[in-house]
């Protein structure tokens, strides 16, 4: 299973747990389920998918590295809805 489709099944809180315990077995997949936990509360702090986006698509710094952190985390809690 997909770190994603994983996440999309037993939802943020519940992947939070499993990382806090180190329930989760393989590092690749510890790492991405790491990963999308990150982007959901950065897409949060953001005010959400559509504020977070608007703020990326405003930037104009597309090539910054926070930019394009913003971005990754839209495409992650997008491919866990």
């Amino acid at each position: 299973m997909k770190a994603n489709e994983f996440f999309k099944a037993v939802g943020l809180r519940s992947v939070k747990q499993f990382l806090e315990n180190g329930i989760i077995r393989t590092i690749e997949m510890h790492e991405s389920l790491k990963r999308l936990v990150e982007s959901h509360e950065l897409v949060e702090k953001l005010g959400g998918v559509e504020m977070a986006e608007y703020e990326y698509m405003v930037s104009d710094s597309y090539s910054d590295p926070y930019w394009i952190r913003v971005k990754q985390a839209i495409t992650d809690v997008e491919s866990c809805q």
